[in-house]
């Protein structure tokens, strides 16, 4: 029997130092075991594919495909991973630099259904467009009323751009600058020289009654009162009312007429007027009968009716003003206009004041009296008798304008009180309807003192507003208080200064602390012209002192 052939024993494992090159060439060699994983890898990667193409998705390509990574613990003892190539069953693909992955093109989102381009927003048709369209389409016959109600359906497109925001503004000193230069040129244009030769006009105008109203691009103030200076001064009563200052209205008009031409207080006057005419109307009047003509008063009434010697030119700048356009300072100015010896010089600037003026006002001649005709009444009848006159002079609104300026300034610093803002004359009756007597009779000593305090010229007799310095015609506190202790009306000073005190609250009494020839003390006064307070002790007989 033959020998049997022994089994050599198979190494269960390698052995434990085997050559470094020799088992990097056994493991670069493809093995069984790395081929049927390859195949495996490969079969699922394509199940996946055409699975997966209805998504979207496409086949893998070798340019396209991204690098796989594998980590080898036999090869990299430090446990760094490093790429392996790809074995295939076409070949070895070479593994490509690392980058950034390339959009991948004809890509759906994973809810199905390729991702929609954006389309741009097309324009919405108005109406007007649509109706227009149907008309060329021939569906309809569009007519005008369908054209209007289809462009007053359209929506109206307003710009958000507004100049101050694309302009820069200018400073002040640059306003300055500016306006200065430009002022200097336009002054040069039509000096008030240039208008000397229509002064004859102008004057035979007034004289024959009519009353002159001057309109045109550019401030007209310098040309009138050269005017009024060369001529119209010589020949009577001149009193220039400045329109455009802020707080200029009717009543403060008639005040200056009063104060500066001293019109007696004591002109007689129609008892319904007295009684049924607010205090500006009775003013009014009294300013009337004062400039009548003198043949007119009969020889029995010349007592109660004093009559001045000149006529009275009044000039207004500006009539246009907020505040003289009024119904009642148009009312009190075409009273005075009618007056055969009161004459009436205005400007405007603004493009329909002559809206202002109704035919019958514009055109209406001024009274006619007889020898002797007066009886006392007005006549109903009244209007300002204008004639329009072209003054373009392209000079700047350099006064005009500076007024806003102050009245700015003026508001800001009398908004925090009203003790420092004085008081009209209706202002000052209203209150002592509401005083007690023992305050009614302070107030009266105070305006009785202050009225003997006044000096003869009439430059003193017009209100004076409220002041660091006192005027000339002040009283003295302490001289005030003293009378007031005399007289019995308040024995205590405490009983005494809440009594001023209301007063002052009410802006019916001002005060200072320094008078005008520098010396430190307390005066106070009534923020009201001569005319005005005369009125007011008129109203305050039975008041005793």
């Amino acid at each position: 029997m033959p020998p049997r052939a022994t089994k050599r024993a198979r190494p269960s494992s390698p052995s434990p130092s085997p050559d470094p090159i020799v088992a990097e060439q056994i493991d670069d060699e493809p093995s069984a075991s790395h081929l049927v994983s390859f195949l495996t890898g490969y079969a699922d990667h394509h199940s996946s594919a055409s699975s997966s193409g209805d998504e979207g998705f496409d086949a893998p390509s070798d340019d396209n495909d991204d690098d796989d990574v594998d980590v080898d613990e036999e090869d990299d003892l430090d446990g760094t991973p490093t790429k392996r190539a790809k074995t295939g069953l076409i070949g070895t693909s070479t593994p490509t630099k690392k980058g950034t992955p390339r959009k991948r093109t004809g890509s759906k989102t994973p809810g199905g259904g390729n991702t929609p381009k954006k389309t741009p927003n097309k324009r919405k048709l108005d109406p007007l467009e649509i109706l227009e369209k149907t008309e060329e389409e021939g569906i309809i016959r569009v007519s005008k009323s369908d054209r209007y109600l289809a462009y007053q359906s359209r929506t109206s497109r307003t710009s958000g751009n507004s100049y101050s925001s694309l302009v820069k503004p200018l400073s002040q000193k640059q306003y300055d600058t500016y306006t200065a230069s430009s002022s200097a040129a336009r002054e040069e244009i039509r000096p008030p020289e240039q208008f000397e030769e229509r002064y004859d006009q102008w004057e035979m105008e007034l004289e024959e009654g009519f009353n002159l109203i001057f309109y045109g691009f550019g401030s007209k103030r310098n040309t009138i009162n050269r005017f009024v200076e060369k001529r119209l001064s010589k020949r009577g009563e001149v009193v220039v009312v400045n329109g455009h200052f802020p707080q200029m209205g009717i009543r403060e008009i008639l005040n200056s007429i009063e104060d500066n031409l001293s019109v007696p207080q004591n002109i007689k006057l129609r008892s319904s007027i007295i009684n049924n005419s607010s205090t500006i109307e009775r003013s009014a009047h009294r300013i009337y009968s004062y400039f009548l003509p003198p043949n007119s008063i009969p020889q029995a009434k010349k007592k109660d009716y004093p009559i001045s010697k000149n006529d009275l030119y009044l000039i207004i700048h500006n009539l246009d003003s907020t505040s003289l356009r009024k119904p009642i300072s148009l009312s009190v100015l075409s009273l005075l206009a009618s007056s055969p010896r009161i004459h009436l010089i205005a400007s405007f600037d603004h493009l329909h004041t002559p809206l202002l003026f109704s035919p019958s006002l514009t055109n209406t001649p001024p009274h006619v009296y007889g020898d002797g005709s007066w009886t006392g009444e007005i006549p109903i009848q009244r209007g300002f008798n204008w004639l329009y006159h072209n003054l373009t002079t392209y000079a700047p609104y350099t006064t005009e304008l500076s007024y806003l300026k102050l009245s700015a300034s003026t508001h800001l610093s009398l908004s925090s009180s009203s003790s420092t803002s004085g008081i009209s004359e209706e202002g000052a009756l209203q209150i002592l309807k509401s005083v007690p007597p023992m305050a009614a009779r302070l107030l009266k000593l105070l305006l009785t003192k202050q009225l003997s305090n006044l000096p003869p010229e009439p430059t003193h007799h017009i209100a004076y507003p409220p002041n660091q310095v006192s005027p000339i015609f002040a009283v003295d506190n302490d001289i005030l208080q003293s009378l007031a202790k005399e007289k019995f009306i308040a024995r205590e000073e405490e009983r005494y200064d809440a009594l001023i005190g209301e007063y002052r609250d009410h802006g019916l009494v001002v005060e200072a602390s320094l008078d005008g020839e520098g010396r430190t003390g307390r005066w106070v006064w009534v923020p009201l012209g001569k005319a005005a307070i005369e009125r007011v002790l008129e109203t305050m007989k039975e008041v005793e002192v």
